[in-house]
């Protein structure tokens, strides 16, 4: 019969399996990412008030002060490894011709609107954060996170572990992260800066 035909067919087409945790989308096998995901539904994201006056972001501005140069970055929109790459430059000095690789002679770096930094394709559904727990030998094994639970726990973390993770592991990655600030939101406390 036809509900049988159907019923059959539903249950074998790849497309009426659910990829993400929230919809299912046909599966094109040609395309270069199968799926796309977002670590929130639309819905739950952050919105502009109605009533708000129309602002455009600059995307970036640096100023200097007396304790060197501050750039602050705005992350809406910015793929996760490509920013974390301009970061880690940054971080590190090699834009200046002072630049030295056993010293700390970096700027200081803000990055605001990390709650909607973008990964392409599959990635938030695919991407996993491994860490020890305590030690190698924890019988419990590493403590995994998905890269969508680790946005709902603190979104800055993404972002902060991507520039971890570009810069050299050395004694001076700790300084240069002490210089790295990191927020979800578009307001952060380094306004006098």
């Amino acid at each position: 019969s036809l509900a049988r035909y159907v019923r059959k067919t539903h249950r074998f087409d790849p497309s009426k399996t659910w990829q993400s945790f929230r919809d299912a989308k046909v599966i094109n096998p040609f395309a270069e990412y199968q799926w796309i995901s977002q670590p929130y539904p639309e819905y739950n994201m952050p919105r502009v008030a109605a009533d708000a006056k129309p602002h455009r972001s600059i995307r970036a501005t640096s100023h200097r002060n007396e304790t060197g140069w501050w750039h602050v970055i705005d992350a809406k929109g910015r793929n996760v490894g490509k920013l974390a790459a301009v970061v880690a430059r940054l971080l590190q000095g090699k834009h200046r011709a002072d630049f030295s690789a056993n010293k700390i002679t970096g700027d200081s770096v803000i990055v605001v609107n990390a709650i909607h930094v973008f990964f392409p394709g599959h990635t938030w559904d695919t991407k996993v954060y491994r860490s020890l727990r305590n030690r190698f030998t924890d019988p419990r094994g590493p403590k995994v996170v998905t890269a969508t639970r680790l946005m709902m726990l603190n979104p800055s973390i993404i972002l902060s572990r991507a520039v971890k993770g570009m810069l050299p592991k050395n004694l001076l990655r700790n300084n240069w992260l002490r210089r790295f600030y990191c927020y979800p939101g578009a307001i952060h406390p380094h306004c006098g800066v």
